[in-house]
């Protein structure tokens, strides 16, 4: 099979601008909304007489037949949700709540929708249903969400806040988040990251909608912003995107823009492929198959030449990088013909012996110390002679390859049950690309969930995470050590950040973990380690530390300020 080398469209950041563009309407829903004038940005005007009061910011699904295709595909998951209560923030237009609505046939279907004078008219069928409830409230208001739940949902489906959390399936949560432009609040780009963010937290804390059980949640969001939860590679591993591993079972992409390419991404196509080639056959083994118009590049390429389906891909083959400043299709075609595939090109020579020479040291650890010393400090004055910009080439292309190989591979991303269905910009609203998240939380460890005015461990861990991915390019035992003066010597204790076969790495120097890498078995360890510290510092001294040395840039949009939510508090 050849290469996958493809072409990349690059993945924009949200506009700051609506363009004419993308308010033209190409389906009766978005003709209905274009109809009431509200996306009519005229800046410094007042808005003209008759134009409903709404949020213009707002992007709605209006193509039916994107909804069919999601329900058809992964309608049979929902089963377990059938007679449910959902609740439905932001419905708008109500083509997704619809179908969700036949999907699920809730017991009782709250609607959490202030824009009424906008979108009032095509609810009202549903509306009109004797178990759906319309309440014109925010449902990003945290006070006015918890007021609905005080309410509309019976508090003795609460669970015991004592007791190991359970998955709750009696509850299912929808809410559309998808701003354009962004809706900017407060230190957040977006209102949506700060929401996403809480909806997190809240697993972890057992707030809001999590108060009663581990309960799914169904999120539409701006296609750029699915990367904070559902990155593709170690560079984006963000401290968010840690935070969801932490707190969810799954992260799916179920609908989103096909072809996106992440700047400094350097991820091995090898990996892409073998990825593709392992969700195909996850696919296969549950008898899925995409619409063939939602079909998206990766999966087109992986069904047409399935002849390297279940085999070692990545370190094994010569890497082939996309870099940045590689866009144009010629030159990567170009740059192919040359290299004829078996010419590989040198860096990608030496980063494939890096690796496979890493790996044959690793294997040395246990069973042959003398041994292992000797290819431990060859492997090091290899790096020692590679130039500044491809050592730290190779040190993105091996974070990646580290992520990949471990069993399950860390990356959501690489677990994914199935391809996502490709969406079309003209299925919304104004004309933005839009991803359909599922998120399913998961029992945390005690020491990562206890929250409280007794219980320090969840506070504790949450400070440490912060100082944490403030130095996550940093190897782990110097990441120990920044954390707190003298932690780092405890480094040679936690023995799975060494243990190969619990995704640690024994090598030494250039070779050692670095912090951004770190698995969930791992970071438990950490923490767990710090807070049996002979030394460890009181949980006012380390949060006083973190005010006094500011946040990271590391934070990914996610500050502590979050967690006051939009005019509440996260908490009950």
């Amino acid at each position: 099979m050849r290469p996958l080398l493809r072409f990349k469209t690059s993945a924009r950041k949200s506009s700051n601008r609506i363009t004419d563009e993308m308010l033209v309407a190409g389906t009766p829903v978005a003709e209905k909304l274009s109809e009431t004038g509200l996306w009519k940005w005229q800046r410094g005007r007042r808005p003209a007489k008759g134009v409903p009061v709404g949020d213009k910011h707002r992007i709605n699904v209006v193509s039916q037949k994107l909804c069919d295709d999601i329900a058809n595909y992964i309608g049979p998951s929902l089963d377990r949700h059938r007679g449910c209560d959902l609740i439905d923030i932001n419905p708008g237009a109500g083509l997704w709540s619809r179908t969700l609505h036949d999907l699920v046939q809730p017991r009782k279907h709250i609607l959490m929708e202030t824009d009424i004078e906008v979108y009032g008219s095509m609810l009202s069928d549903l509306i009109e249903r004797p178990n759906v409830q319309l309440l014109p409230k925010a449902g990003i208001l945290w006070r006015d969400v918890n007021d609905m739940l005080a309410t509309c949902i019976s508090p003795e489906k609460k669970a015991d806040p004592n007791a190991i959390p359970e998955r709750n399936d009696t509850l299912l949560v929808n809410i559309n988040i998808s701003y354009a432009p962004p809706k900017k609040f407060q230190m957040f780009e977006c209102v949506s990251t700060m929401v996403l963010y809480q909806l997190m937290s809240s697993i972890k804390t057992a707030s809001l909608f999590q108060q009663y059980g581990l309960v799914r949640m169904l999120i539409w969001i701006n296609d750029d912003g699915k990367r904070r939860l559902l990155p593709h590679s170690a560079t984006r591993r963000k401290r968010s995107t840690f935070e969801a591993e932490l707190a969810c079972e799954w992260i799916h992409e179920i609908a989103g823009k096909d072809i996106e390419y992440e700047a400094q991404e350097l991820r091995d196509e090898w990996i892409n492929v073998e990825s593709g080639y392992n969700t195909l056959a996850r696919m296969k083994k549950a008898g899925l198959t995409m619409p063939s118009d939602r079909e998206t590049f990766l999966y087109k390429t992986m069904t047409a030449d399935e002849s390297l389906m279940g085999k070692r891909l990545a370190g094994v083959q010569m890497p082939i990088l996309s870099r940045p400043y590689r866009t144009e299709l010629e030159d990567l075609e170009s740059d192919f013909a040359k290299s004829k595939a078996t010419e590989a090109s040198k860096h990608s020579n030496t980063y494939h012996d890096l690796i496979v020479q890493g790996e044959e040291a690793s294997r040395l650890w246990k069973t042959d110390p003398a041994a292992f010393a000797a290819a431990d400090a060859a492997w090091n004055a290899k790096i020692e002679r590679l130039k500044k910009n491809a050592r730290k080439e190779f040190v993105i292309f091996r974070d990646n390859y580290h992520l990949f190989r471990q069993d399950p591979p860390i990356l959501h991303w690489d677990r994914r049950p199935f391809e996502p269905l490709a969406v079309r910009a003209d299925e919304f609203y104004p004309q933005v690309p839009c991803a359909l998240l599922d998120l399913q939380p998961k029992t945390m460890h005690h020491n990562l969930r206890q929250h409280g005015p007794k219980a320090r461990a969840g506070g504790l861990a949450d400070a440490i995470l912060r100082f944490w991915y403030g130095y996550s390019l940093y190897p782990v035992s110097k990441a120990m050590d920044s954390l707190w003066p003298g932690f780092g010597k405890m480094f040679p204790e936690i023995t799975c950040l060494r243990d190969p076969a619990k995704g640690g790495s024994p090598l030494s120097g250039d070779g050692e973990m670095p912090a951004r890498c770190v698995n969930e078995e791992q970071w438990i360890e950490i923490v767990e380690t710090f807070m049996n510290w002979p030394f460890v510092p009181e949980y006012q001294e380390l949060v006083g530390r973190l005010m006094d040395e500011g946040e990271s840039e590391d934070e990914d949009e996610a500050k502590s300020g979050a967690m006051g939510g939009v005019g509440g508090s996260i908490t009950p």
